[in-house]
């Protein structure tokens, strides 16, 4: 199951091959995916903040008629939650 796999480099000229673990492939996709979540979820979290600035008696509002129950604070408080975890998959963090 953890056999290596041969990728073929687009950026070597000459057709050089390298080897990764099945592994490692797995943990780059978790690695952008988080980063993913994180990105949006600072983005949500930021787009609730500025709200809160410029409209703070909007905050108890629902975000939307489908979910009532979801507020715009509430909504920016689940933004953030994802965006932590997150934060260790930013660049330049040596995770």
């Amino acid at each position: 199951m953890n056999a290596p796999i041969r990728v073929v480099s687009d950026q070597d000229p000459g057709g050089a091959t390298e080897t990764l673990a099945h592994q490692s492939r797995s943990r780059r996709v978790l690695r952008e995916l988080s980063l993913a979540v994180a990105i949006y979820g600072m983005a949500g979290w930021i787009y609730v903040a500025l709200c809160s600035l410029t409209a703070p008696q909007t905050l108890s509002l629902p975000l939307t008629h489908v979910l009532p129950y979801l507020r715009e604070d509430t909504a920016g408080v689940a933004s953030f939650i994802p965006f932590v975890p997150g934060l260790r998959f930013l660049p330049g963090n040596p995770a």
